[in-house]
């Protein structure tokens, strides 16, 4: 990374540059910690303070010292994003409020595969692993990034980056052993090469995971172990042109609790199983690069209520081009094809039980350099740059979506940089939302959820205002404030009631009749305290105010206004001690949520780490050591059940060779 420093005054340049010669390069690898490049706001790699969006990037670093075993977990550090875990395998994430079960307004991806789920709208977290030592980086956008990544990109955008095959070579063996969460995980990778300029990996993964317990400490049947394993195959091609192919496998159970009537829950078992497979090649050109990407990505999921087998084949392409120092120009066109099979059971019914769908994409993007100092400039003005672009897309449930954006960003100078931007994004019906018949109930009472063909997008017109403060390695500040003005926000209506014959049927479909503002601050710095100190603090503030329509009939649907904290906040300490000892501290306070009668809570964890060798790190942690056990979620109403998040206890070894 070569930084360069534009201050008021030459003397003040000469004295960053300066510092920056004598730095060693471990504190130089500091620098990019403290100004990181990512890709996920504008398609192209570029560093934190030429984003205009709410950017915050987990580094490796990060999340091997905060002690990390799966994904989700490690988006409880990101500022503006809710991490609410319900029971051992399902979490409840969004960003910016509006926190469900099934989160349907966060966008995730891994490596540029989404892996948002098209039947609920919603990510299974219980079948998204990795070898965590093998991811990159996390992109975490708070806010629409659907000008570039289209719908369901609403409230924000995560992009989880593996590394390359050439930064994985030797062999990696990890064993983690724990109590309360993880009981085993085994870990096995192999990095090696093929040829002069080919580079591969390939991985196992054994996974398994203890039961929860419920608010009367009774342990419930909700363990869950997954087996994986996947490859990856790194090709440079030409200095112009490098090929990526990968791919990932995984089998698995888990167990759960359901509800069998309105009054009863029982045991059950859920299979999963699936694969994916990608591909992508870069060619650099002059003034720009192209990209093309494919991938095939199946799931199958064998449940008490019906088993589903879905497939997805996208392809995708980018091309970009500098015509000037003041304009550059991205586009791209991209098709995703969706099929799947449902074999219904018991109460819950698809119609049709088969179905195919296309989406059909494109999207522009303009970035104009509105105004650039000049080196000779005696007067500090700073750059100004507007961008401008869309997405455009066709689907087939509600036709033709068009998602704008407008961004300024004014770059003061090296050290301080405001933002500013307008979005539109949607987030489209799900297949559930549309096809699903769901009939609940008791001999008394029956209850039935139907989908609705005719249901519209839900819209959001989004307003952000940002300001970064960034020094060098030593401190960074980052601020954010937004305010999202929501329509044709989903609700569930009652469409018939009919008393007689018994049992007293109550039918409901969905509907948009809801409206309603979010809005919020957040903020988060880093701070490099002492030579071996790192300091971390996130605070985020959230209000929601949710409006029905007057002919509404959905009585919970206002309940969103309570299922998302007002206020968190986190911080985390990563001291090194002599003798290669690590000493890593984070304290979580997240606030109740008022609608699920959820107390707030605070979380502290500890991980204490020792490399005895260069081939060999060894790291005994404790999470949750304030609480025997705490409520995050409240997934009553799914499985009759309220798990509790238990203290947990790891003790993790690796060694390389």
């Amino acid at each position: 990374m070569r930084p360069t420093f534009a201050t008021i005054e030459n003397q003040d340049r000469r004295d960053i540059i300066n510092q920056l010669k004598g730095l060693t390069l471990k504190e130089l690898i500091k620098v990019k910690t403290f100004n990181p490049e990512a890709g996920l706001a504008s398609r192209k790699v570029q560093k934190l303070t030429d984003t205009a969006a709410a950017l915050f990037v987990l580094t490796q670093e990060d999340i091997r010292r905060a002690g990390i075993t799966n994904l989700a977990e490690a988006l409880r550090m990101v500022p503006g994003i809710q991490v609410a875990r319900m029971n051992t395998n399902q979490w409840a994430i969004s960003a910016r409020g509006l926190t469900e079960h099934q989160a349907s307004k966060l966008l995730v991806m891994i490596d540029g595969r989404t892996i948002y789920s098209p039947l609920y709208s919603d990510v299974r977290w219980d079948v998204q692993d990795l070898i965590i030592e093998d991811v990159e980086r996390i992109e975490a956008i708070r806010g629409p990034g659907a000008s570039l990544w289209g719908a369901n990109a609403v409230n924000g955008i995560i992009n989880i980056i593996t590394k390359s095959a050439k930064n994985t070579q030797g062999n990696l063996v990890t064993t983690t052993l724990g109590k309360g969460e993880e009981r085993a995980i085994v870990e096995l990778r192999h990095g090696g090469q093929l040829g002069k300029d080919k580079y591969y990996r390939v991985y196992g993964k054994f996974y398994d995971h203890d039961s929860f317990s419920d608010v009367l400490e009774q342990e419930q049947q909700n363990d869950w172990q997954m087996k994986r394993g996947g490859f990856h195959i790194d090709w440079e091609i030409s200095n112009q042109d490098a090929f990526i192919f990968q791919g990932d496998v995984y089998d698995g159970f888990i167990k759960e609790r359901h509800l069998e009537s309105r009054f009863q829950s029982v045991n059950s078992e859920t299979t999963l199983r699936g694969f994916n497979l990608l591909a992508r090649w870069q060619r650099h050109l002059t003034d720009g690069d192209m990209i093309l990407q494919t991938y095939y990505d199946t799931a199958q999921r064998n449940r008490y209520n019906y088993d589903y087998f879905r497939g997805i084949y996208d392809i995708d392409f980018q091309h970009s081009k500098q015509f000037s120092e003041q304009h550059e120009f991205i586009w791209g066109l991209g098709f995703r094809y969706i099929h799947d099979d449902i074999e219904n059971k018991a109460n819950t019914i698809f119609t049709p039980d088969k179905r195919q769908d296309h989406l059909f994409s494109a999207f522009v993007q303009s970035e104009f350099m509105l105004l650039q100092e000049s080196p000779l400039s005696k007067r500090k003005i700073g750059d100004l740059r507007l961008t401008l672009g869309s997405k455009f897309e066709h689907n087939n449930y509600t036709g033709f979506e068009i998602q704008p954006t407008a961004r300024l960003l004014w770059r003061l100078s090296e050290i301080h940089s405001f933002w500013g931007a307008i979005s539109r994004a949607v987030r489209t019906p799900s297949r559930a939302e549309e096809d699903i018949r769901l009939t609940i109930g008791s001999p008394e009472t029956v209850i039935v959820i139907q989908g609705n063909p005719d249901l519209q997008s839900e819209t959001l017109l989004a307003y952000e205002l940002g300001y970064r403060f960034n020094l060098t390695n030593q401190f960074l500040f980052d601020m954010s404030l937004f305010y999202n003005d929501y329509n044709k926000l989903r609700t569930l209506e009652m469409v018939q009631f009919k008393p007689f014959p018994p049992p007293m049927t109550i039918v409901n479909n969905l509907n948009n009749n809801m409206s309603g503002e979010v809005y919020g601050l957040e903020l988060s710095t880093h701070w490099q305290a002492r030579k071996n100190w790192k300091l971390i603090a996130t605070y985020n503030y959230l209000n929601s105010q949710l409006h029905r329509s007057p002919n509404s009939s959905d009585d919970s649907a206002e309940s969103l206004e309570g299922s998302s904290p007002h206020n968190q906040a986190n911080l985390r300490s990563l001291l090194s001690l002599p003798h290669q000892i690590e000493l890593d501290t984070a304290l979580y306070y997240v606030d109740n949520l008022s609608s699920q009668n959820v107390s707030h809570y605070t979380r502290f964890d500890v991980r204490l780490g020792w490399q005895p060798t260069k081939n060999v790190d060894i790291s005994f942690g404790v999470r949750n050591l304030l609480d025997k056990q705490h409520l995050e979620f409240n997934a009553a109403s799914r499985s009759g059940t309220i798990s509790e998040i238990s203290r947990a206890f790891y003790l993790q070894m690796k060694y390389r060779f």
